[in-house]
């Protein structure tokens, strides 16, 4: 009997126990206990442990709602704020736009219209272009090429444009005879312009340049000339230097010339 008792008072002190330390389950109904418990055990942990589960699980659910709610949330906000920027950004470029754009003031147009009432536009003077471009150009024209060349062992030939200057300043070469100068031109004016100077030599006569004035006083000045066609001649000037006899012609600058012409026009 005594031990009956004693083991009834033990089971309703643990009961109180358990009562006190387990916190207790979420408020309503509370589903039948299927499981065995022993004599005098009112309270069933595991209901206890399945009802802590049920809630932990209810609790995990409503915190994931909340975080995609959250996460949603967010995402509008960001790109509600990227869209104003953009319509910020683009307001600002056309009052750019707007406000860079140059504006003529009436006073400026005023200004301007008195300006060019006061210095009207200068006609350009009207040009031929006929005129222009028909520009007469010899019809003889050095073949040697610009520079140095040699045409023989002893005479040399620089070109520069259209004058060519020949120098022979050689003993056997170099003369004071109006004859002797005829042959050596006769001989070196076809080498330095071609057969049609060669064809103008074969028309003048034999002695026709030595017969043009004296070779040391006149030519020198004015030049031998010899006629190409019409419009054009071949005017040649003999140079000379001081010799032991007297001057020597040494060098020789040639040139066409417009027919006729009393001076010389370098070409």
């Amino acid at each position: 009997m005594r031990l009956r008792a004693f083991r009834w008072l033990v089971t309703l002190s643990a009961s109180r126990v358990l009562e006190r330390n387990v916190p207790h389950t979420p408020h309503g109904a509370q589903p039948e206990c299927t499981h065995l418990r022993g004599p005098g055990t009112t309270l069933c942990l595991h209901c206890r442990q399945e009802a802590r589960l049920a809630a932990s699980i209810k609790r995990r659910r409503l915190m994931l709602r909340g975080t995609a709610g959250a996460i949603v949330v967010a995402t509008f906000v960001t790109v509600s704020a990227f869209g104003a920027t953009a319509m910020r950004g683009r307001n600002a470029a056309r009052r750019a736009d707007s406000s860079g754009s140059p504006s003529t003031s009436p006073t400026k147009s005023a200004l301007v219209g008195v300006a060019q009432a006061a210095h009207p536009p200068t006609a350009q003077p009207v040009v031929d272009p006929v005129a222009t471009s028909t520009v007469a150009m010899p019809s003889v024209v050095p073949i040697i090429p610009a520079g140095e060349s040699m045409l023989s062992d002893d005479v040399a030939a620089s070109r520069s444009g259209g004058v060519v200057t020949v120098s022979f300043d050689k003993p056997m070469i170099r003369t004071r005879i109006p004859e002797k100068f005829e042959r050596f031109l006769r001989t070196t004016l076809p080498a330095i312009y071609g057969a049609q100077i060669d064809s103008s030599l074969t028309r003048l006569p034999t002695g026709a340049i030595a017969r043009q004035g004296d070779l040391i006083s006149v030519l020198p000045a004015n030049g031998v000339r010899i006629p190409i066609d019409a419009a054009w001649e071949l005017r040649v000037f003999p140079e000379t230097r001081p010799g032991v006899e007297g001057p020597l012609v040494v060098r020789y600058r040639a040139t066409v010339c417009g027919a006729g012409q009393s001076e010389c026009v370098v070409r």
